[in-house]
């Protein structure tokens, strides 16, 4: 084997990770040992043994396929990647020039922008003429532009929902032309973009009930995890008598080597808050059903919902159509006012065993001040974990970002793929 397919091979992988998978240098070390015992020239055996080396769950393998197919290509495919890719980076480019209000570009991410570059052409001059007439409005000032915003959204939504819009797999760019070129082709690709990997502000009410069947799923194997009994610990806490026999079947059953076990770490005290002005919705939606989920194996998680106000609301049962009744649905987000409401309200929540999660995208009114807030709260307690939905690529543009992660442990979270792993991470591990 020469390096050029070793090199290769690493890329691949690299694709891999951009595309959420987790993969280690020993998953890589396997991959490139076990293609040293095929045969080289049957693509079928090699995309077998790199399926069996680096993909560890079965709801990955659609999405290892595509990758799979598009990166291993011949000279003119991947040459005609990259045009295709510059191609829809000038139309995202065109598209953020057209999505303009009083000439400041709306803040919109890439999937509005690649939905408004995919409609029919009738159907972008109607919203270039709604943006320029509400821009030239009488008494229209610039405070107008989040309103506007929420109304290019909803019109967007609606157009891939009735208009059949492909959706759009969240993916990190590694800044490599070549395999951004074949992320992009992934990307696009419908036959991976099923429920675990879109973006769940994409997902349409018809899908509603096959997302919970998997929510529900996701919650019940991270759950499992959670309830193990015990940890193995190489400290003497409790003789693991299992394991102290198994281990001395070699010395005829005698117990020379013994194995202890102590008991598990305490399950953390969740307090968990959730965003639900109107861009945060549905991350809030399919988040809070997740982690109703959980509510068995961790009981003592307390859940509220934020926008200018903080609501406490019960898991149990939970449902859209509850999340829908709060007071602060669809508003606007302050979460200095949450905060300062969780520590003079809910104050005997805060204690050092307690891990507070945040769903939010960090726009906020009186942002410095949350800030502030935020630091308070992260010395009373054990650790803050903050869910962000936006694309982790774009996090360099906003402030607000850099301003909370100051103070938490942040997670891109757009899809369920994103929220089950980081939840995994933090809370199972």
């Amino acid at each position: 084997m020469d390096n050029f397919l070793e090199n290769n091979i690493i890329r691949f992988v690299q694709i891999l990770r951009s595309l959420g998978l987790q993969i280690g240098t020993s998953e890589t070390y396997d991959a490139l040992m076990a293609v040293r015992s095929i045969d080289l020239t049957d693509k079928k055996q090699f995309q077998s043994a790199l399926q069996a080396t680096l993909v560890k769950d079965a709801v990955h393998y659609p999405l290892f396929h595509s990758a799979f197919e598009k990166f291993f290509v011949e000279s003119p495919s991947r040459a005609q990647q990259v045009e295709e890719k510059k191609e829809y980076v000038h139309e995202v480019e065109e598209a953020k020039k057209d999505l303009a209000f009083q000439d400041q570009p709306l803040d919109l991410d890439e999937q509005y922008r690649d939905m408004y570059a995919q409609l029919p052409a009738e159907a972008r001059e109607q919203m270039k003429e709604f943006l320029k007439k509400t821009s030239e409005g009488k008494n229209v000032s610039r405070k107008f532009q989040p309103i506007v915003e929420n109304v290019i959204k909803g019109a967007l939504e609606y157009h891939r929902t009735h208009s059949s819009l492909p959706h759009m797999l969240p993916v990190e760019l590694t800044g490599v032309e070549e395999l951004d070129a074949v992320l992009h082709q992934v990307a696009h690709h419908k036959e991976v973009i099923d429920l675990f990997f879109q973006n769940m502000a994409s997902i349409g009410e018809n899908d509603y009930t096959e997302a919970t069947v998997l929510i529900r799923k996701l919650a019940r194997r991270l759950a499992t995890r959670i309830s193990r009994r015990y940890k193995r610990s190489s400290k003497i806490k409790r003789i693991d008598v299992r394991r102290s026999i198994r281990a001395g079947i070699p010395y005829g059953g005698t117990l020379l080597d013994l194995k202890y076990r102590q008991k598990k770490v305490q399950k953390p005290e969740i307090v968990l808050l959730c965003d639900v002005s109107g861009s945060m919705l549905k991350y809030s939606q399919f988040t809070l059903q997740f982690m109703s989920g959980l509510a068995e194996v961790l009981p003592r998680m307390q859940a509220f919902v934020f926008a200018d106000a903080l609501e406490k609301i019960d898991l149990t049962g939970f449902s859209l159509a509850r999340l829908a009744q709060s007071t602060g649905w669809g508003e606007g987000t302050n979460l200095n006012v949450s905060l300062n409401k969780l520590l003079t309200t809910y104050q005997g929540l805060l204690r050092p065993s307690t891990v507070l999660i945040i769903l939010s995208d960090t726009k906020s009114l009186q942002a410095e001040l949350a800030a502030e807030k935020l630091k308070k709260i992260k010395q009373m307690i054990k650790e803050i974990i903050w869910l962000n939905p936006l694309p982790g690529g774009q996090w360099s543009k906003y402030p607000t970002v850099e301003l909370f992660k100051k103070h938490a442990t942040m997670w891109e979270c757009s899809s369920l793929a994103h929220l089950s792993n980081a939840l995994r991470k933090q809370l199972a591990n």
